[in-house]
C-alpha cells in the first residue's frame, strides 16, 4: 500500500516511476503470498480514506460500487469496553470497511492509469547498485526475475524502500560497511486469529441491529479481544486477538471454542449462523518497530524508506495503510522544497515527526498490558493515567468520545486530547461518576442490548 501511494505521489515529479514486487498481481480482489496479514481485519481510518480519495480519485466510489461498506461505528457496531457495553450513537466519522485485497486491488487499478507509472511482477530486489562521488549514492536496484530471464538492474533517480516491517534494506546497507539505523521495538506479544465466514441475512435475528461486533479483553480474566468484521459479499472476518503472550488458536475446532469464552457470547452466536468459507490464519508478526533513519549517522544520497520499513505500527491499531499514504505525500512535499542532495534527511526528519503521533497511541495502549517489553518513555507513564480516564468516560459524553475518534482516525494529532476544554468535560464526567456512580447505559449484560429507541444523535 505504502508502495503505490509512493508511486502516485513520485509520477508527479519524475519521467517514470517503476514498482518492484515479488508477486505475481491477481487477476482481482485475492490474496497473494507477499502479503501474509490481507487475511486479516485491516481498519481504513477515516484519514486514509480521505486521503487515498485525493491520491486515487474515483477510489471511494470503486470501493462502493464493488461492495465495500460505509459504517458509523458507534452507530453500527455493538461494543463491549471494559466498562460496559458503549451507548449507540451516531458519531462524526463514517469508514469504509472492506478486505485488504479490495482496497489493495482498486488502489492498483487506478494506479495503472498514470502512464508514467510500470509495474514489474515476479521479480525481488535483491541489492542496490551504488556509486561513490563526494559521497555513496545508491543508483539502482538489483533485480532477480522469479521465473525465467536473467538478472538486471534497474537504475534511477531516487530509490524508495516500501517493502514493510520485513525489508531487507538495512541488511543491505551494513553490507555496504555503513551502520544500520538504530531501532525501537515494543512488543506487548499479541497476536491475530482469524476466520471468515458467509453471512445469510435470513438467519440473522431481526432485533440484531448492529453490523459489526468489538469486544475489548479484560486483562484480568479475559486476554482476548473479539471482533467481527463485515466485507463486501456478504462476508465477514472473525478474529480474534490474544494479548500479552496468551495467543488465540489457530485449530479450527479450538478457534470456535475460544470464541464462546469471550466476555459475550454474541460472536460466538454470530459464527454459529454462518458458514465457515476458509481455515484459521494465524499471525503474531505484531512488534512496533521503528527504525530511525531521521537520527542515522550515514550518509546515503538517492535512497528513503517509508510506511512500514520505516516505523511499523502494532495492526490491531488499524494505523498502517493510513501512515502508508501519509508517508507517501510528506515524500512528495519534501521533494517540492528540497534538493538533492538534501531530500534523503528532511524527508525522513519530517516523515519521524509525523510518525511519533501514531506511535505514541500505539506503544501507549501497548504498555497498558502487562508483560510489555520495551523502554516505556516518561511522558508514558504520565499521561497514561489520564488517557485511561478519558476512553472510561467516553462513554458518558459524545464530545469526549468523538474527540478520541478524531485523534484515533488520525484526523486530529494526539495533542487535540490535552485541549483544556476537554480536560475539563473529562473532569466534569469523572465527577459525576464519583458521585452517582457508572451510568446504566454501561450495561455489564454479556449480551449487546436490543436498542429499541433512537440511536442517540441521530
Amino acid at each position: 500500500m505504502a508502495g503505490l501511494c509512493a508511486a502516485r505521489v513520485l509520477s508527479g515529479f519524475y519521467g517514470k516511476v517503476t514498482v518492484i514486487d515479488r508477486d505475481a498481481y491477481p487477476a482481482g480482489a485475492h490474496e497473494r503470498p507477499g502479503v501474509p496479514q490481507s487475511r486479516h481485519v485491516h481498519a481504513l481510518l477515516t484519514r486514509g480514506r480521505l486521503e487515498l480519495e485525493g491520491l486515487f480519485p474515483g477510489f471511494e466510489k470503486n470501493m462502493l460500487d464493488r461492495g465495500a461498506i460505509e459504517i458509523n461505528f458507534s452507530r453500527d457496531f455493538a461494543a463491549l469496553r471494559p466498562n460496559g457495553w458503549a451507548l449507540r450513537r451516531l458519531d462524526l466519522m463514517t469508514t469504509l470497511f472492506a478486505s485488504r485485497v479490495l482496497i489493495e486491488e482498486t488502489i492498483r487499478e487506478l494506479l495503472r492509469r498514470t502512464t508514467n507509472v510500470e509495474l514489474i511482477e515476479r521479480a525481488e530486489a535483491v541489492g542496490f547498485e551504488t556509486t561513490r562521488g563526494d559521497s555513496l549514492r545508491v543508483t539502482g536496484v538489483k533485480v532477480t526475475p522469479r521465473d525465467s530471464g536473467a538478472p538486471f538492474t534497474l537504475t534511477g533517480d531516487l530509490i524508495v524502500d516500501a517493502s514493510g516491517r520485513s525489508t531487507k534494506c538495512p541488511a543491505w546497507i551494513e553490507a555496504m560497511g555503513l551502520p544500520k539505523p538504530a531501532e525501537t521495538v515494543v512488543d506487548s506479544h499479541t497476536g491475530y486469529a482469524s476466520r471468515w465466514y458467509n453471512v445469510n441475512p435470513e438467519r440473522r435475528p431481526k432485533d440484531w441491529w448492529w453490523k459489526g461486533v468489538w469486544i475489548d479483553p479484560v486483562a484480568e480474566n479475559f486476554s482476548s479481544a473479539g471482533v467481527v468484521f463485515p466485507v463486501e459479499g456478504n462476508r465477514m472476518i472473525v478474529t480474534m486477538a490474544g494479548i500479552g503472550g496468551h495467543y488465540p488458536p489457530s485449530d479450527e475446532d479450538e478457534f470456535t471454542a475460544r470464541l464462546a469464552e469471550l466476555r459475550s457470547p454474541i460472536i460466538a452466536q454470530e459464527v454459529a449462523l454462518a458458514e465457515p468459507i476458509s481455515k484459521v490464519y494465524s499471525y503474531r508478526q505484531m512488534a512496533n518497530r521503528w527504525r530511525h533513519y531521521e537520527k542515522w549517522n550515514a550518509r546515503l544520497d538517492g535512497f528513503v524508506a517509508l510506511g512500514d520499513s520505516s516505523c511499523a505500527f502494532n495492526p490491531v491499531y488499524g494505523q498502517g495503510m493510513t501512515s502508508g499514504a501519509l508517508s507517501a505525500l510528506i515524500l512528495g512535499e519534501s521533494l517540492k522544497s528540497t534538493d538533492d542532495r538534501e531530500l534523503p534527511r528532511k524527508f525522513f526528519a519530517a516523515q519521524a515527526r509525523f510518525q511519533a503521533e501514531p506511535w505514541g497511541l500505539a506503544t501507549g495502549a501497548d504498555f497498558r498490558i502487562a508483560g510489555t517489553e520495551g523502554k516505556r518513555p516518561l511522558v508514558s507513564r504520565v499521561l497514561d493515567p489520564l488517557l485511561g480516564r478519558m476512553f472510561e468516560v467516553a462513554n458518558d459524553d459524545p464530545a469526549i468520545g468523538d474527540r478520541i475518534a478524531e485523534v484515533i482516525n488520525m484526523i486530529k494529532p494526539p495533542s487535540a486530547l490535552f485541549e483544556l476544554s476537554l480536560l475539563a468535560r473529562i473532569a466534569k464526567a469523572w465527577s459525576r461518576r464519583l458521585v452517582k456512580g457508572r451510568p446504566a447505559a454501561a450495561s455489564s449484560d454479556p449480551m449487546p442490548p436490543l436498542v429499541a429507541a433512537p440511536v442517540v444523535g441521530a
